[in-house]
């Protein structure tokens, strides 16, 4: 039963060590395929970067051109909300004056149309 049993284990050593060597194998194509993946990857995202840096400065431009163009605006509506601001102001202190003298004028003239009607 001895030999039985030394045969066995000798057989069971050397599928261990063919399990051992396959795993090995796959264990390195495994290694060697995720390197040539990384590679690509690697390409792929310096070609991304090529392409992408060029849009990437003519968008930064752009958006500097709105932001002065937007600048420009702001400072053209201040400007006008400012001289709307003194012209409302100076036509509400001026109206003020003109119901006064509108007033008085109505009562004069009105004073000398009924003195013409009576003569």
């Amino acid at each position: 039963m001895s030999t039985a049993l030394t045969a066995s284990l000798i057989l069971l050593v050397f599928v261990i060590i063919a399990a051992i060597i396959a795993l090995v194998i796959y264990v390195v194509k495994f290694l060697i395929e995720l390197t040539i993946l990384t590679r690509n990857i690697n390409e792929t995202t310096l070609m991304v970067k090529k392409d992408v840096e060029p849009i990437l400065g003519e968008l930064s431009t752009t958006l500097k051109h709105v932001n002065s163009f937007a600048q420009n605006a702001d400072e053209q509506i201040t400007t006008v909300r400012k001289l709307i601001s003194t012209v409302v102001g100076a036509i509400a202190l001026f109206a003020g004056k003109f119901k006064f003298l509108s007033g008085s004028f109505m009562k004069g003239f009105l004073a000398a149309l009924a003195l013409f009607r009576k003569k």
